[in-house]
């Protein structure tokens, strides 16, 4: 597992310097920058362009935690974030997965358990134990189906053929409509489902069972 840069926000200074010697233990040399709020997170991440992976709560004291990761997720879309939250309510899951978060995990959890979710999240998986999983992920398949049902049939058909790999231009030439058109519908999707970029639209079409239905 391998870490250019780490960032934690919480505003529990008790917690935070449990982690930062927990992960300053596994990575001796990496920089670890621990703030308790969301101004000070876009502060250190703005001056540490190494900071690869950030892990933090959602229920911070300035920002909501929501807010504050579809922001760090425009600044810069490949930073891995762990969301580590004291609630086990399937709603929070849920936001926080939907507003870009790639994993989610309790703060009970033990050191091995949090450095698992970790590595997940850095090898590119998403992660959500077992227990929060169950409990939460019908839930969200079902509001993202919500979500979906919601789009326009030709919205629908841009998004399925976005979730192939297709560009603009290549969607354009196959559902002959102008490619400034297609970015209109493409944008509009973005809207409904409430998500920043393609990738985010991906994964709510796969949990919502979109791309089964195109098969």
């Amino acid at each position: 597992m391998k870490v250019s840069g780490f960032l934690l926000i919480d505003d529990h200074a008790m917690f935070r310097e449990g982690i930062a010697l927990t992960i300053a233990r596994e990575f001796q040399d990496m920089p670890i920058h621990a703030v308790s709020t969301g101004k000070e997170a876009m502060e250190v991440l703005n001056a540490h362009k190494e900071i690869d992976l950030v892990m933090m709560d959602i229920y911070l004291s300035d920002i909501a935690g929501n807010v504050l990761l579809r922001y760090l997720r425009q600044l810069r879309r490949k930073l891995r974030i762990l969301v580590v939250s004291a609630s086990r309510d399937p709603v929070d899951v849920h936001r926080a997965l939907s507003a870009g978060a790639h994993g989610y995990i309790h703060k009970s959890a033990d050191s091995h358990g949090l450095l698992d979710a970790m590595a997940r999240v850095l090898s590119g998986q998403d992660y959500v134990p077992a227990a929060f999983a169950q409990a939460g992920v019908h839930a969200m398949r079902a509001d993202d189906a919500v979500l979906l049902g919601r789009l326009t049939p030709r919205q629908t058909e841009v998004l399925r053929l976005a979730c192939e790999g297709l560009r603009n231009g290549e969607i354009s030439s196959r559902l002959g409509m102008a490619e400034k058109t297609v970015k209109a519908h493409m944008s509009a999707v973005l809207a409904v489902l409430d998500v920043p970029n393609r990738t985010q639209a991906t994964i709510v079409a796969r949990r919502g069972g979109l791309l089964r239905h195109s098969m």
